[in-house]
């Protein structure tokens, strides 16, 4: 069975990925252990959008390091892709609302749990990785 490399993606791979995107994962420390929360985003200008019913994603914003965390496989294909986010949080401001959502690539996040979503959040990264499966190459393992 063939394997396939590692390629290293860039900052702007990295980002064009994201916005074929509508799901992710929010990670932070949830009483000191790290938890994974899936939760659909958008892009606005290298920052990803989240919209909450408030909560403990809200209080997350708080923390003084967060990821989030996108992928993609193709099973069938043994193909795929992973772009990994960390950074820092904030809240949306009534105020600043308007403009941000100007910024926004695509379309608004739209959450799928019941509720009211009307808080936004943002992460601003510090640091932005990718990977994508690359060339296959005939495999020495069995």
């Amino acid at each position: 069975m063939a394997q396939r490399d590692l390629d290293e993606l860039s900052i702007d791979e990295c980002f064009a990925l994201l916005q074929t995107a509508h799901v992710g994962r929010f990670v932070y420390l949830d009483d000191d252990w790290p938890v994974a929360i899936p939760v659909n985003f958008a892009v606005a200008d290298r920052e990803v959008v989240l919209r909450v019913a408030g909560g403990t994603k809200q209080a997350a914003m708080a923390q003084r390091r967060l990821s989030f965390e996108v992928d993609h496989s193709d099973e069938d294909h043994r193909a795929g892709w992973s772009v990994l986010i960390r950074g820092t949080g904030s809240e949306l401001s009534p105020e600043t609302l308007p403009a941000f959502i100007k910024q926004l690539h695509g379309e608004f996040p739209k959450p799928w749990a019941s509720g009211v979503h009307n808080t936004w959040l943002k992460i601003t990264p510090t640091a932005v990785t990718g990977r994508r499966l690359g060339q296959e190459r005939a495999s020495l393992i069995f």
